[in-house]
């Protein structure tokens, strides 16, 4: 039994790696027994005439594992290469859904790109969780969360801000710079926008998320 068990984390050795890679701050070697402990739980449990491969398959009870040993910290970070892939995955995603005009599959978004279901996955799941533990960006410039316009605000810092604004569909845009270059409530700008408050929150948070990618790359 134990060396079947040495056998399958031997085969999937890379496949392990590849998501213990999307973080540095945690030694990688937590991570991967972490992650190998998922694996085998899937080995397990995966129908081998199901349709859906088994890494695809394996990957919530890999990164699973991952995840419950990076919740006892926040002192991980997200490696520079995953930040990148994050912001290539969420502009083909609103590249195909403007494309297409219509919501798109994330299974669609990954063979576009090229890569692996359980990759994007994992690259999602990993940023969003660092984003809502960040409120700063960029050695403590917290640009995005104080957006609104003033006075003391240096050229660069404006222009900073233009441009990460740039990456936002014209909603978000509106969005943003009503609630911050206005400062307008939500429900404000609901009723502007003949929206529900609540969809404005949803995109407020995530125009907020995308513009910390962006400061994340130029940084």
């Amino acid at each position: 039994m134990e060396d079947s068990k040495e056998f399958l984390i031997t085969e999937y050795k890379d496949y392990i790696y590849s998501i213990a890679n999307l973080f540095y701050g945690i030694d990688k070697e937590d991570l991967f027994q972490a992650g190998a402990e998922g694996l085998i739980e899937s080995f397990y449990s995966y129908d081998d005439t199901s349709k859906v491969k088994f890494t695809t398959y394996a990957y919530k009870n890999v990164y699973g594992h991952m995840y419950a040993l990076i919740s006892k910290t926040n002192d991980f970070k997200i490696s520079k290469d995953t930040w990148k892939l994050y912001k290539q995955i969420m502009e083909k995603y609103q590249e195909i859904a403007q494309r297409d005009n219509q919501v798109p599959a994330m299974g669609d978004v990954a063979r576009e790109l090229k890569i692996d279901d359980y990759l994007l996955s994992a690259t999602i799941t990993a940023c969003n969780k660092a984003l809502s533990l960040e409120s700063q960006v960029c050695d403590n410039k917290n640009y995005i969360d104080t957006i609104a316009v003033q006075e003391n605000v240096s050229i660069e810092d404006k222009i900073f801000l233009e441009e990460s604004l740039d990456n936002l569909t014209p909603l978000e845009k509106q969005v943003i710079k009503y609630r911050y270059y206005q400062d307008l409530t939500q429900a404000e700008i609901a009723e502007k926008l003949g929206l529900s408050q609540v969809k404005v929150s949803r995109c407020e948070k995530k125009s907020l998320a995308k513009m910390r990618v962006y400061a994340r790359e130029v940084c």
